[in-house]
This record gives structure tokens, C-alpha cells and sequence, in this order.
């Protein structure tokens, strides 16, 4: 991508029917997790795939942008039943996805209950080339972070409550079979990133989870809370009965980024760095290996 095409600078277009023109987008835009499609067949164009949690319901907003212009264009937002509580979405082409529902509760004491006592509720939701959505694994005990091998082969998803990161390959309808799973003590995971270049996950996570349901709950009256975070490296191993292996590659103690909810790999030249995201912080950070 051109390094002056700036993503925070895009303008989020949409299509005016009547005229065919494109005009500033008029739904809301209430982003939490997304993806973004790129299709080695027509590198000129990616998709984004964004969970929009709208008043009027959530879904997956799907937008389209051709590289080298400055907006991204509304294609559509889909939405389902199935669809109540989305957590973060992966684009398996420019029009199917897979996404995580977290919990069944989406507000309420029996949400707190489910948090609480790490009802496994959560599960995957499937929207097809059909135009239907599908439920393609369940019993998920808080279904968070979900991500795709280089070669499409195979789904990897959090589980906050449990915790543990677990491998599915998808089936020709979509549903998801297990492959492998590592559990974690002391380390709930969150977010998960693929280096395509290893077939190597990074997931970030946190230490204390007491300390983070402090920091979520004050942060926007100001807070002292500093949530501890890590970021786990993963390698699935050649037999899935092996699972994965595991090295710790980053730990802090909340200064750096208070409730840390994402790490990716960047590589320029020989030179490697992580870049840390959290969903309540207005920058990131960088560190280089």
C-alpha cells in the first residue's frame, strides 16, 4: 500500500441510489472488532469487515476500498439472530466470514453471571456465499478473538473464560471441527494475530483480571488502574495431538498500555517489531524485537 494513503484519513463513503454518487455514510458506525481482506488475484482492493455495534442491533459492516483513493465504500451490513453479541470477525473472502459471539447474555445481571462463573455459551457464527448464517462451533466459554492461517486452512479462536486458544478446519459448509488446544494459567487471552510469513500466532492477554474489570469499569470518569498484559507467542506443532508450543514474548505492567488488547508482527527489512493495540486507548505501541 502506498505509504501516503493514510487508513486514518479515509472517508467512509456509501452509494446514493437515486443519484450514484457517492455520499458520506449515514448508518452508525460503532466500531469493535474487524478484519481486512486482501485477494492476491486483485491486489488493488481490500475488504474490510467491521463489527458494528449499532443502536438498532449489531452486525458486520462490510466496506470496500480501492488502493490508492482516500474513502472506503459501504457494500452492506448484514445482521441475524444468530448474530446478538459479536466480538471480532474474520473475512474468509470479500463475502463470507466467520465471527465470535462471546456470550448468550448481552447485558443485564445474567451477563455478569455468565462473566462470572465462565459459562461456556459463546460460539462461532458462520455467514456463507449463500447469504445465511450458521452456527459452525459452540459451548465456547467466552468466545473473543478469531484469525485465519495464510492458507485458509484453518480458524483459531480465544477463549477468554476458559482460557485457552483453540485450531478448527472449517468444513466445505462451513462448520467448524477441532483440531488442537492449549489451555493457559495465569494468562487470559484476548485478541490473536497470524504472522502469514511463520504460520505463527500472537495473542495478547492480560495477568490480572481483577485489575482489568477495574480499569474497563473507571476508565472514562479516570482511573488508577493498570492492567498487567503479555503477549504469548504460539506454533502449532506438525501433529495436532501435540498441540502448540508456547514462548512468552512480551510481559508489562500496564504503564506501557493499559489493557493491552492486540499484537501483530511488522517487518521492515531485517528489522521485526510488535505493535500493542487496546480497545480503550487512543495510540499504540511499539516494540522493537
Amino acid at each position: 500500500m502506498d505509504e501516503n494513503n493514510n487508513l486514518e484519513s479515509l472517508r467512509v463513503m456509501e452509494l446514493d441510489e437515486s443519484t450514484g454518487k457517492l455520499v458520506p455514510f449515514s448508518q452508525e458506525l460503532r466500531v469493535h472488532g474487524f478484519d481486512i481482506y486482501w485477494d492476491s488475484l486483485d491486489p488493488t482492493e481490500l475488504t474490510f469487515m467491521i463489527v458494528n455495534h449499532q443502536r438498532s442491533g449489531s452486525g458486520i459492516s462490510i466496506f470496500r476500498h480501492m488502493i490508492g483513493t482516500r474513502y472506503i465504500q459501504h457494500v452492506k451490513t448484514v445482521k441475524s439472530p444468530l448474530l446478538y453479541s459479536p466480538n471480532d470477525v474474520v473475512a474468509t473472502s470479500r463475502s463470507t466470514f466467520y465471527a465470535t459471539n462471546d456470550m448468550r447474555s448481552t447485558d443485564g445481571i445474567m451477563r455478569k453471571i455468565e462473566i462470572f462463573f465462565g459459562m461456556a455459551w459463546g460460539h462461532i457464527v458462520y455467514f456463507g456465499h449463500e447469504g445465511m448464517f450458521s452456527i459452525a462451533a459452540d459451548k465456547i466459554a467466552y468466545a473473543n478473538g478469531i484469525a485465519r492461517s495464510a492458507d485458509g486452512n484453518s480458524i483459531f479462536v480465544s477463549a477468554s473464560s476458559e482460557p485457552s486458544v483453540s485450531e478448527f478446519r472449517p468444513t466445505s459448509a462451513g462448520a467448524l471441527e477441532p483440531v488442537r488446544k492449549i489451555y493457559f494459567k495465569g494468562f487470559v487471552p484476548d485478541n490473536i494475530s497470524v504472522d502469514t510469513a511463520t504460520g505463527q500466532l500472537l495473542v495478547a492477554g492480560f495477568l490480572n483480571t481483577m485489575e482489568l474489570f477495574r480499569y474497563n469499569h473507571e476508565v472514562l470518569r479516570g482511573t488508577t488502574a493498570q492492567p498487567a498484559s503479555a503477549v504469548r507467542r504460539l506454533r502449532p506443532l506438525p501433529h495436532p495431538q501435540a498441540g502448540f508450543s508456547e514462548e512468552r514474548v512480551l510481559t508489562h505492567d500496564g504503564t506501557l498500555l493499559p489493557s493491552t488488547t492486540m499484537a501483530t508482527l511488522q517487518r521492515k527489512g531485517v528489522k521485526q517489531r510488535i505493535l500493542l493495540g487496546a480497545v480503550m486507548a487512543d495510540h499504540i505501541a511499539v516494540c522493537d524485537m
